[in-house]
């Protein structure tokens, strides 16, 4: 559900940036009315187009694997990566590659879905770590 200063994470693993794109973005899954869904939004907001305003919506590929999420996070900035390492103190479960986030948006859904190439990793205040 939206709520300002919050930034909901999933980490992941993904072969490139281009399969990162085809699941982040609406390009090859259609709803009911054939409007383009993405997969992400399918495995984790059931299905609806844009649970969230698109606008505070973003990904990010890193390359090379790593279980410590202070790397995975690092492109959207130190005070996030550090954030998230708080919250990881012993690493990833998995590694990971990809990092996607929901600002003013606090997930509530399940952390895993079958199948899925992302998993949800924490709903944190952002306004705390990025002042």
């Amino acid at each position: 559900m939206e709520e300002e200063g919050i930034v909901s994470i999933w980490l992941g693993n993904f072969e490139n940036q281009d399969a990162l794109t085809a699941y982040a973005e609406a390009r090859f899954q259609r709803d009911e009315n054939g409007e383009p869904v993405s997969s992400f939004t399918q495995d984790f907001f059931n299905g609806d187009l844009w649970p969230f305003e698109p606008d505070v919506f973003d990904y990010e590929f890193i390359g090379g694997t790593s279980q410590d999420p202070a790397v995975v996070a690092a492109p959207l900035g130190e005070t996030m990566a550090n954030a998230l390492a708080d919250l990881y103190p012993r690493g990833l479960d998995q590694a990971c590659n990809a990092i996607l986030v929901v600002y003013d948006y606090v997930f509530e859904g399940s952390r895993y879905v079958p199948g899925a190439p992302v998993r949800f990793a924490a709903s944190i205040p952002y306004s705390e770590h990025f002042q």
